[in-house]
C-alpha cells in the first residue's frame, strides 16, 4: 500500500501543480497560444480566463481525489470510481501522443499544425496516466475501507 500511496500522492501533486500553472497561464493570451489554447480563445480574454480557470479548478479536484486516494487528506465520495475516471481522462489524453507524433512525422495529415511540443505535452500526461494508474490499481482493495 506504500507504494501505491506514494505513486497517489505524486500523481496529486502533479495535478495541483498544474492546476497552477493553468490558472497563470490562462492570464497571459501569448503563453496560452503556445502551450495549445486556439487562437480564437486568446483573442477573448474573459473567456480564455474563465476557461483556463475551469480547467485548473477540474485539476485542483482530480488532486483532491488523489491525494484522498493516498491517505493523504479525508475520503472523498465516490473515491474508487472518481480515480478511475480520472486515470481514464489521463490515458486518453496521454493516448494523443500518437496521432501527434504521426502528424509531426508528416505520416499523416492534420486539419491543424501540430508543434513538437504537443507531443511532449501529451508524452508527460501520459506518464502521469501510468503513474497514477498503477497507484490506483495497487489500492483498489483498500479503497473499499
Amino acid at each position: 500500500m506504500a507504494s501505491s500511496n506514494r505513486l497517489l500522492d505524486l500523481s496529486g501533486s502533479f495535478c495541483f501543480a498544474f492546476a497552477l500553472f493553468q490558472a497563470a497561464i490562462g492570464f497571459s493570451p501569448g503563453l496560452s497560444l503556445y502551450f495549445g489554447a486556439p487562437e480564437s480563445l486568446t483573442q477573448h480574454p474573459a473567456t480564455l480566463i474563465g476557461t483556463s480557470l475551469a480547467v485548473a479548478a477540474a485539476m485542483a479536484i482530480f488532486g483532491s481525489y488523489l491525494w484522498s486516494g493516498a491517505g493523504k487528506i479525508r475520503r472523498l465520495p465516490a473515491l474508487k470510481w472518481g480515480l478511475a475516471g480520472i486515470c481514464i481522462i489521463f490515458i486518453l489524453r496521454g493516448l494523443m501522443v500518437i496521432p501527434e507524433f504521426l502528424a509531426v512525422a508528416g505520416m499523416i495529415d492534420s486539419p491543424i499544425p501540430i508543434a513538437p511540443r504537443f507531443v511532449a505535452f501529451s508524452l508527460v500526461a501520459l506518464v502521469f496516466a501510468v503513474v497514477m494508474t498503477l497507484g490506483t490499481v495497487r489500492a483498489w482493495k483498500s479503497l473499499n475501507q
